[in-house]
């Protein structure tokens, strides 16, 4: 069993207590890839068909927007990354995915995990544990957005260790809908033991 499949057999393990899964089973329906850095996982005004469990690296959701991009959501290691509009609904979106660093993930097609519940419905507690964690990750996050940069930027490095070297000004700015000035003095008073 390659090193990645351990890290997410002892994460999800850990999620679901008791739970007895033979992941030899879950590798045949998944596929080991590679992103580099601001490449894009899934284009705007497509449908997204995967779904992608982070091994290592940070991956962006944006949409596009007549000022410009903005950043949505961030994942990082033991996420499950993807356009969520597009996936449930099965339309389009102008949401992208992008690695905002090197990213190693697994990638689970849309087809291939109901075939996986369908074929091993041991699995099916696995899929609701993820649902759920999702879930509470992203209203945590969504916490730390609306507490604004001020009050949320030490959180928002907490929640994402190493996040400032990957993103723009801007990009942080678009994600706490701020101005990428806003930040600059943000991240200075950070620095000076300020906040």
């Amino acid at each position: 069993m390659n090193n990645n499949l351990m890290k997410m057999r002892e994460d999800y393990d850990n999620l679901v207590p008791g739970l007895n899964l033979d992941y030899e089973k879950l590798k045949l329906y998944m596929y080991l890839r590679r992103g580099k850095k601001g490449m894009v996982l899934k284009e705007a005004h497509s449908v997204e068909t995967c779904s992608r469990y982070v091994c290592d690296g940070y991956l962006g959701l944006f949409v596009q927007k007549e000022e410009g991009e903005v950043l949505k959501e961030i994942f990082k290691v033991t996420d499950v990354a993807f356009d969520f509009k597009s996936y449930w609904r099965n339309k389009k979106t102008k949401s992208y995915l992008s690695c905002l660093s090197d990213v190693t993930y697994f990638e689970v097609s849309k087809k291939s995990e109901h075939d996986l519940v369908k074929t091993f419905p041991e699995f099916v507690d696995l899929g609701l544990a993820i649902n759920h964690r999702l879930q509470d990750r992203l209203v945590k996050r969504s916490s730390i957005k609306n507490m604004g940069i001020h009050k949320g930027y030490k959180k928002f490095l907490q929640e994402f260790p190493g996040i400032e070297a990957l993103l723009s000004q801007s990009r942080i700015a678009s994600y706490f809908n701020c101005t990428a000035r806003t930040v600059r003095s943000v991240q200075k008073k950070f620095k000076e033991g300020e906040l």
